[in-house]
């Protein structure tokens, strides 16, 4: 038998004798106008972090898209150039790829360049930089599957 129950807030699912907490409803939002990227939670701010974003050559695109990958160290490959994990690396600490189109990617992920972040620069290639300590919080926040929401207000 199973059957959904909501008390104080919080949804459980019940199997038998078992009371599972279902998993919060996550969505990030990203304003290319006020560069900033808005974690919810069921509907509710539970973060909001300065982002930079695509340079006006390079734009990010607006849109609905969902994260498809995470990499909690990633490797920076360009140009034949390999840069291993790290704060140096130009794509920081956590890596969080949200929509592919042809052999390129847009993610959301740190920066070895915190100013541009704290500027909330458009200097990137099209992705969303965030500070190394922010994509830290974000990365133990969301999954593959979180919607990721790109506005251009």
């Amino acid at each position: 038998m199973r059957q959904i129950a909501v008390s104080a807030g919080l949804a459980l699912l019940t199997l038998g004798l078992i009371q599972v907490p279902a998993r919060a409803e996550k969505a990030i939002q990203i304003s290319l106008k006020d560069r900033y990227l808005t974690l919810f939670d069921n509907g509710k701010v539970v973060e909001r972090f300065p982002v930079a974003i695509g340079a006006p050559e390079s734009p990010t695109p607006a849109g609905s898209y969902a994260i498809t990958r995470m990499e909690e160290a990633p490797v920076y490959h360009k140009g034949g150039k390999v840069i291993a994990p790290g704060p140096k690396n130009p794509v920081g600490v956590r890596y969080m790829a949200y929509f592919q189109i042809g052999s390129g990617e847009y993610a959301i992920h740190g920066t070895a360049w915190p100013n541009w972040v704290k500027l909330r620069s458009a200097v990137s290639l099209g992705c969303i930089r965030m500070l190394n300590k922010d994509v830290v919080t974000l990365f133990q926040q969301v999954d593959v599957g979180t919607p990721v929401i790109v506005t251009t207000n």
